[in-house]
């Protein structure tokens, strides 16, 4: 399918790689990508290879005026190209989009957006209006984004739900979990912590936002009151001398392993496959969708506010668990649920499964995306 497709994204996250290979299989579409990301996207965020398009990218710079008013250099003139006539644009708020929107409008050009959707309009909101409402469509990841979309006042029938995928650095790791998953189970915790206790991970920079020192808390708390569990970090960041002093203050240095940061697939897919429940006390992202892949529950938080779209993969009591946000009694208690009462692990595990497998991957964004287009 050949559409002139010209596609703008703020940064080229390795995340996306599969989904982006596949639009440029499928579409004669040219890639533009900001190239300064300063407080554009957030930190840890790896960039993908531009050797998997098929034409080289073109960057742009990404610039915010006054600390306020964030601006994308150099697509101005886009709309005003011959080669292009749809445009897929990332859906988040960008000064540089209102005359680009006006640009495209004049030059009877469509324009999509993709990204989270607003949660609200706060903060000069005839202008975010307008830049939703002049899209021919705009793909949300998740059903709580479409429905936060439509009742603040923006079309149902032009939004689009079209979930997250992830890719690593090996490729599709969507593809590569459904090769290994039978080929994973392992003794890896019991030869680490010396028993069969349940074990609890944690996948992700550990960052002071992420509320991780409830979770080191917890898994003290659980063991104080005679329940024996683990728990296992995969990852690196700020906050790993605090929360090592807290597991050694807690007691329970001996339950707690702090692996380290590593990208690699076979390294971290029998740690997640082995584990019993991913927790993450803040918002969860592409971390439930990574955990799932491989069978392992997620909790988190139910406070869509603060959260990010990948909660939506939590069906509570079928692949993990909400809390109350903020409230870390509740989040203790459901961690103590799960364990002592979880659904048969093989169901569960066949949950998470389905869960990926039906809706968050690139193949299903892909039908979305085109469906859209299309129409």
């Amino acid at each position: 399918m050949k559409t002139g497709l010209c596609c703008i994204f703020n940064y080229a996250p390795l995340y996306r790689a599969s989904v982006f290979s596949k639009i440029d299989e499928a579409y004669d579409a040219q890639f533009y990508f900001g190239k300064e990301v300063r407080d554009a996207v957030p930190s840890g965020i790896e960039k993908l290879d531009y050797g998997i398009f098929r034409r080289k990218p073109v960057e742009f710079v990404n610039v915010t005026h006054k600390g306020r008013f964030p601006w994308y250099k150099g697509i101005q003139g886009l709309p005003f190209k011959k080669d292009y006539s749809v445009f897929l644009v990332t859906g988040e708020f960008n000064w540089a989009y209102l005359p680009f929107l006006v640009s495209c409008m004049i030059m009877r050009k469509k324009v999509y957006g993709w990204g989270h959707g607003p949660k609200n309009l706060n903060g000069y909101a005839p202008f975010r209006r307008f830049f939703y409402r002049a899209m021919a469509g705009f793909f949300v990841y998740g059903e709580k984004g479409r429905d936060r979309m439509v009742a603040l006042g923006f079309p149902g029938d032009r939004i689009s739900v079209i979930y997250n995928s992830l890719t690593g650095r090996i490729g599709d790791i969507v593809s590569y979990a459904g090769q290994c998953r039978k080929n994973l189970k392992s003794s890896i915790y019991a030869d680490r912590f010396g028993d069969a206790s349940p074990v609890l991970v944690f996948s992700g920079r550990l960052m002071p936002g992420k509320r991780l020192d409830w979770l080191v808390d917890a898994v003290g708390d659980i063991n104080g009151e005679g329940m024996a569990c683990n728990l296992v970090m995969i990852g690196d960041g700020p906050e790993k001398d605090s929360l090592e002093r807290l597991a050694s203050l807690k007691g329970i240095g001996d339950r707690v392993w702090f692996f380290g940061r590593t990208y690699d697939e076979d390294i971290i897919a029998p740690l997640l496959y082995n584990a019993d429940l991913c927790v993450s006390p803040g918002n969860v992202g592409l971390t439930a969708l990574h955990a799932m892949l491989y069978g392992t529950p997620v909790l988190s938080h139910d406070d869509f506010l603060h959260q990010m779209p990948e909660y939506e993969t939590i069906d509570d009591g079928n692949t993990g668990l909400l809390f109350r946000y903020g409230d870390y009694d509740d989040m203790k208690h459901k961690i103590r649920q799960w364990l002592l009462s979880c659904p048969d692990r093989d169901s569960v595990r066949m949950n998470c499964y389905r869960m990926i497998d039906s809706k968050w991957n690139s193949d299903r964004q892909m039908e979305v995306l085109t469906s859209a287009i299309r129409q």
